[in-house]
């Protein structure tokens, strides 16, 4: 069992739900993973892993020693063995699911979103986000230097497509079978001193499991007992659908004219990376999915939020040219933090959800009749269209000329609609009224 002197000293949870495998356990039914270099061969995880263990004996410090004598320090899901950061054991975890066809944008928009978080949110809304696990976070990282922090600011650059096996994914034998499990990025959210709620700290903090899956993950028929690889869909607190409008050709021709994105150029074929099969289809798949392993009726609404991105803005903006990409956040008086104004995301929502209605009402029907809770938000990982490379003929776009807009916007309104107290929201003073709805407290 866990040493009595951790859980006392860190106030551990009841309950630990496993990022992996979505297991539900106690703190005390956690598995240790082995220091000494002998022990390795995991029953579950393979011959180049450490074993995993139920330790008996733990140093004064209250970490457990494995079978040789060394201390151990990491901890491991009692189901299936993979490591369980140690802030997972100390504060509630958020489940987020990014969604979507293939080439959507959706590893652009997640690499521009975290940066854009880690650089605003400590000085604008005094909360910071940081790695609950480095090792978990570094093909983010990856995506984040190659953008941001490139070496060679004007060299033509491209994220790599999220592939359905290889360093996103683990496998874990289960009984008789071999199963792919899914790797979230993990981050904690955590008020800093100067957050108005900062004496709160400990029950607002949070830990986000961020879950990236190949657009091939949500065809028809990829869900199965041995690659359930997108179920976290079940155990999202918010599902982000990403939408793109450049493979739609109504989008298309709808731009002649009003954009130079190569994407949005008249074609008869579909981009390399895109997917054979329709933007709805997929959205309506994993709808199905949510309801299956929620256990939903089909006429049931999902009690959870839906924001649907509207990926590729730069390409699209002239279709709106009413909506501002300014960002949508004022300072208050009282605090010295930002309030995200509420009142101009819903506008901003209405606006993208009726072109949508114009150009691809099937996209629409679908949102509504699944999620209770449906808003439309545009971003731009990048603000600037790709340019062909002259060599291989793929797109790539230069960092030098990166400058996202509303990529954090999505999550930062999912914060501060559905988890109160981190993030404020403001809406304008209604007509009968005479005081502020502030969504802070």
């Amino acid at each position: 069992m866990a040493a009595p002197l951790v859980a006392n000293r860190l106030s551990l949870l009841d309950q630990v739900t496993c990022p992996h495998c979505w297991n539900v356990f106690a703190p005390a039914e956690s598995l240790w993973v082995s220091e000494h270099p002998d022990l390795i061969g995991d029953a579950k995880l393979g011959d180049i892993h450490a074993v995993r263990f139920l330790p008996s004996r733990f140093s004064p410090e209250g970490d457990a020693i494995d079978s040789e004598g060394y201390r151990a320090t990491r901890l491991a899901c009692p189901n299936c063995h993979l490591e369980v950061p140690r802030p997972l054991f100390q504060l509630p975890a958020i489940f987020y699911s990014i969604l979507g066809a293939p080439a959507c944008g959706k590893s652009y928009f997640l690499a521009s979103m975290t940066w854009q978080l880690r650089q605003m949110l400590p000085k604008r809304f005094k909360v910071t986000l940081h790695d609950a696990d480095a090792s978990a976070n570094a093909r983010l990282h990856a995506y984040e230097e190659q953008q941001f922090l490139n070496a060679d600011p004007d060299a033509l650059v491209s994220i790599a497509k999220t592939e359905t096996q290889g360093d996103m994914y683990d496998q874990v034998q289960m009984g008789d079978h071999s199963i792919t499990l899914p790797r979230p990025f993990l981050f904690t959210l955590q008020p800093t001193a100067t957050h108005p709620n900062h004496a709160r700290a400990k029950a607002m903090s949070r830990v986000i499991c961020l879950y990236d899956n190949a657009g091939e993950s949500f065809l028809p028929g990829t869900d199965s007992v041995t690659s359930p690889v997108t179920r976290h869909l079940a155990h999202s607190a918010c599902l982000f659908f990403c939408f793109d409008p450049t493979q739609d050709p109504r989008f298309r021709r709808a731009c002649e004219g009003k954009s130079d994105d190569p994407q949005m150029k008249p074609r008869n074929a579909r981009l390399q990376r895109e997917a054979s099969v329709r933007q709805d289809t997929i959205l309506l798949e994993a709808i199905s999915r949510v309801r299956r392993h929620a256990g939903l009726r089909e006429d049931e609404q999902h009690q959870g939020p839906m924001v649907i991105v509207v990926t590729k803005w730069d390409s699209w903006k002239e279709l709106l040219p009413d909506v501002s990409n300014a960002e949508p956040y004022f300072d208050r008086d009282e605090h010295s933090v930002r309030t995200l104004d509420s009142d101009r995301i819903r506008e901003t929502s209405s606006a993208v959800e009726a072109l949508l209605q114009e150009f691809c009402p099937e996209i629409v029907a679908a949102a509504q009749g699944f999620a209770r809770e449906l808003v439309f938000i545009p971003v731009s990982a990048t603000g600037v269209s790709p340019e062909v490379d002259d060599a291989t003929g793929s797109l790539g776009i230069r960092p030098c000329n990166i400058h996202p807009y509303w990529v954090e916007v999505p999550l930062l309104y999912a914060l501060s609609t559905w988890t109160r107290g981190l993030i404020g929201a403001q809406y304008r003073i209604p007509k009968k009224q005479s005081s502020t709805e502030d969504t802070d407290a």
